[in-house]
């Protein structure tokens, strides 16, 4: 969510990892769209993967197994 969040933030002129997607997508037909665009992505995408995974692991330690199921 946090990371989502940063992302959008680049809609109110705040500093967000969007700026790259933005940019690459208000250019269409430009050289570097599709790089500025693959690069925001993953620049979102690779640090949510272990923000969720650490999530996951709190969750599994904190949560009991009878309500997890």
């Amino acid at each position: 969510m946090l990371m989502g969040i940063a992302a959008i933030a680049v809609f109110a002129s705040g500093p967000g990892l969007g700026n790259q997607i933005f940019r690459g997508i208000s250019s269409p037909g430009s050289a570097n769209t599709l790089d500025e665009v693959l690069s925001g992505t993953l620049g979102i995408v690779v640090p949510a993967l272990p923000f969720y995974a650490g999530y996951v692991l709190i969750g599994r330690l904190t949560i009991s197994r009878g309500i997890r199921g």
